[in-house]
């Protein structure tokens, strides 16, 4: 014990003394364990005689709430001057005068004591405590911070099996989530999968579905790994109706790493690849070099191909063309055997005025519904820059009698409202849809 000279001696003598004469009990009874901590600190001898001063302090306390806010407070000194076991013991006088207390102040002083417990590293009795608190946002915070406290000391199962003790689904979804990023760090990818239903919460699950894939990534396991992990996400996806694939891509996948992309893809069961490349085309769709390279690298059979191209092109038709995607266009379309996706890429290259391109794309089409579309597509973007004779050129590619004469009329029309000076913004589609209604209702 560290020497202490007489001159200090004297000194906390009097500042005992002069403590133990404030008037106020409850101030009193405070003032007096901080000297004792102080005193302990210091080495002075006389620090169990200050200790004998707080206890008797504390009869002097009338009011049993502040009672036992002195015992917790009077746990924290006690702790801090090492005594650990006496701290724990004052703690627990403190959880049994609550117990008789009424709500709500029970469970206010409750979580006090659970809290002073866990900072004192009085886990187990922490938890003890939490157990008695009533009221359930209480006990759901106070089971949180006994969580994270075991997660610090790397006590990874017992925090797990406080989970179910949670009964909020945010606050069980968070501590999950908690959990779930110690395992991570462990690269312990089964006993984080198996963490997942504990997670209600949608942004706690996107949250751990999105560092999930950021993890996997780092860690370098073979692509063929993350198969559990995407057939999770879609699983999950349907019970929160939120799509969690997206969440888990957005981690696992950045947007340089094409190749690796193309990787993971490949390396799914063929029925779960066109459903994965859609969402990681999302991803992509604003780098048209980087998709084009996504788009080459996928083994593939024709119908996903088709599938996927006329998803990608039903993206880029929601947003403005740009020309920039004109060679990722012309691509899909040279590959592509579906009429359905040509007619998309016809209608895309026309809008940039590419038509000599669309034209090409529109030739092989042979439904008639379909070459109305993409032949429209041509000689409204015709009619737009003034070629009237070439718009009406291109109407009469459209062979079909029927659709043909439905394609002549619309651009007729479109000529004599250019003529007396009216913009022509509107598309064919509805139209088209119109007729195609109308025809159907017909029997044809």
């Amino acid at each position: 014990m560290k020497a202490v000279p007489d001159s200090s001696r004297d000194i906390y003598r009097e500042v005992l003394t002069i403590g133990r004469d404030i008037p106020d009990p409850y101030i009193r009874t405070i003032t007096l364990a901080r000297i004792a901590y102080e005193m302990k600190k210091a080495g002075h001898p006389a620090y169990k005689t200050a200790l004998r001063f707080t206890f008797s302090s504390i009869e002097g306390i009338e009011d049993p709430i502040l009672v036992i806010k002195a015992m917790v407070e009077i746990s924290k000194y006690l702790h801090a001057a090492s005594m650990g076991d006496m701290a724990k013991n004052v703690l627990h006088q403190a959880y049994e005068g609550s117990e008789v207390l009424p709500e709500p102040i029970r469970d206010s002083l409750l979580s006090e004591i659970t809290l002073q417990a866990i900072a004192i590293g009085q886990v187990d009795d922490a938890a003890f405590y939490a157990a008695s608190i009533k009221n359930p946002e209480k006990r759901d915070d106070v089971f949180l911070a006994i969580i994270k406290l075991f997660l610090r000391e790397g006590n990874l199962r017992r925090a797990k099996n406080l989970l179910d003790a949670i009964s909020s689904p945010d606050v069980k979804s968070q501590a999950a989530v908690e959990i779930l990023r110690e395992h991570l760090k462990r690269e312990e990818f089964a006993t984080a999968l198996s963490l997942l239903p504990h997670i209600e919460n949608a942004y706690w699950l996107e949250t751990a579905m999105e560092e999930i894939g950021r993890k996997l990534r780092k860690s370098g396991v073979h692509p063929g790994t993350y198969e559990k992990f995407i057939n999770a996400a879609k699983e999950l996806s349907e019970r929160m109706g939120r799509n969690l694939v997206t969440s888990f891509l957005s981690g696992l996948i950045q947007e340089d790493e094409v190749g690796f992309m193309a990787e993971v893809i490949n390396s799914l069961p063929s029925e779960d690849r066109l459903d994965v490349a859609r969402h990681i085309v999302k991803l992509v769709l604003n780098n048209p070099g980087k998709l084009r390279d996504l788009l080459t690298s996928l083994n593939m059979d024709a119908g996903d191909f088709d599938e996927l191209a006329k998803f990608t092109m039903d993206l880029l038709l929601e947003e403005k063309p740009r020309e920039s995607y004109i060679p990722l266009v012309k691509w899909i379309g040279e590959k592509t055997e579906d009429e359905t996706v040509l007619v998309k890429t016809a209608t895309y290259l026309a809008k940039l005025g590419e038509l000599e391109g669309a034209t090409l794309l529109a030739k092989p089409i042979e439904d008639p519904y379909l070459r109305s579309l993409a032949f429209g597509a041509v000689a409204l973007e015709k009619l737009k820059r003034g070629d009237i004779d070439g718009a009406i050129d291109a109407a009469r590619e459209a062979h079909d009698r029927e659709w043909g004469s439905w394609l002549m009329g619309e651009i007729l029309i479109r000529v004599l409202r250019m003529a007396s000076g009216e913009r022509e913004e509107t598309e064919l589609q509805e139209s088209a849809r119109k007729h195609k209604e109308l025809r159907k209702g017909l029997g044809h």
